[in-house]
């Protein structure tokens, strides 16, 4: 062989294996999420049966469900391991080669209140963010929240999570919803329901009085003549469990309380609490305060029981269970439901706040 010739197959296998190297060195940076971003994007966006099934659910209009009354709310959902390390890039990489479901684990949370919300047909399921752990990837959405809750996909109304975000700018949320998040993946819309005016907002992007979505949140409370409005989006503005990064969940219920909102939903700390109604500096107003409801026991493993904070009422740890609201003109009622027994732990009816 030459010298030149040999020379030329050092530098092409070189470069090969620099390539290969660089190549295995960014898909464990990233825990394999690029490939299964792409395998994603394939799915989503050029098979024909995904495109058509996108069209089930209407969002910001007309809501694909408008006949019901009650709604069932949980967050905080589907964890299947603790896909740490390398572990994480194997499942990306098993979604990017095909894999698109996984054996649910006997244990899990998410198996129970999955149970519980298959003996409520046709109720519209709210997602309050934190669906699919530990990343909100491509794989975590088809090998686990799917596994789980998908049976429900077509009548489930999300709101993404901090978790979700761990997916560039929550891609793999944008791409298993689709028109279910809201138009253009900015992840906040709107519907009515029996009278009421319920909002899915988004926690983790900007919410500041400037911002894209308190500028549409403002308008459409503005134009709305619903007396009852019931908002829902991941961090709570006020909780027992006071947590880093909630900026964003307070100047949403700051707006929402200027607006004579009734009922906020979040999720995020992992046990169920019902608050008393509260105005925008988490202080009791009875009159026109806001209660929040936060149920993050959808399936992520919860925290134990606490004493709870002086503004609230009811808080239930070490429980998987669903909140269960039933919608009338001018009221409402809860029951959050424990997910083994189907059992009520917690109920009541309350009016609506007389917006202004």
């Amino acid at each position: 062989m030459s010298t030149k010739l040999k020379k030329s197959s050092k530098t092409i296998g070189a470069f090969l294996a620099t390539f290969l190297l660089l190549g295995a060195l960014s898909i464990q940076a990233t825990h394999g999420q690029l490939p299964s971003m792409l395998s994603s994007w394939f799915d989503n966006h050029l098979l024909p049966e995904k495109a058509e099934a996108s069209q089930l659910h209407k969002a910001d209009g007309e809501p694909a469900l408008e006949d019901k009354t009650t709604l069932l709310a949980a967050g905080d959902i589907a964890r299947c391991h603790s896909h740490e390390g390398f572990d994480k890039t194997l499942r990306n990489l098993a979604y990017f080669f095909g894999q698109t479901h996984a054996e649910p684990l006997k244990d899990a949370g998410a198996l129970q209140t999955r149970q519980l919300i298959a003996e409520h047909p046709g109720v519209p399921v709210l997602a309050l963010g934190d669906l699919a752990y530990p990343d909100g990837s491509p794989a975590d959405f088809a090998l686990c929240y799917d596994t789980y809750w998908g049976g429900f996909k077509d009548r489930t109304y999300p709101a993404p999570g901090n978790h979700e975000y761990h997916s560039h700018n929550a891609y793999a949320y944008y791409d298993y919803w689709d028109s279910q998040a809201g138009p253009g993946r900015r992840g906040y819309y709107a519907w009515e329901m029996n009278g009421w005016l319920i909002l899915s907002l988004n926690s983790e992007v900007a919410a500041d009085e400037d911002s894209d979505q308190a500028r549409w949140l403002e308008a459409k409370l503005k134009k709305s003549d619903n007396r009852c409005v019931l908002a829902f989006f991941h961090k709570p503005a006020f909780s027992t469990k006071r947590r880093d990064d909630s900026e964003n969940a307070r100047r949403l219920f700051e707006l929402l309380y200027r607006n004579g909102v009734t009922l906020v939903l979040n999720g995020h700390n992992h046990f169920y609490e019902r608050t008393r109604p509260l105005d925008a500096k988490g202080r009791i107003d009875a009159d026109n305060g806001i209660t929040t409801f936060v149920v993050g026991t959808g399936g992520t493993p919860p925290d134990g029981p606490r004493d709870p904070a002086a503004f609230s009422e009811y808080l239930i740890g070490n429980t998987y269970g669903v909140l269960k609201l039933d919608l009338s003109e001018g009221e409402y009622a809860w029951q959050f439901l424990a997910a083994k027994t189907g059992l009520a732990l917690d109920a009541g009816r309350r009016t609506c706040n007389q917006r202004s």
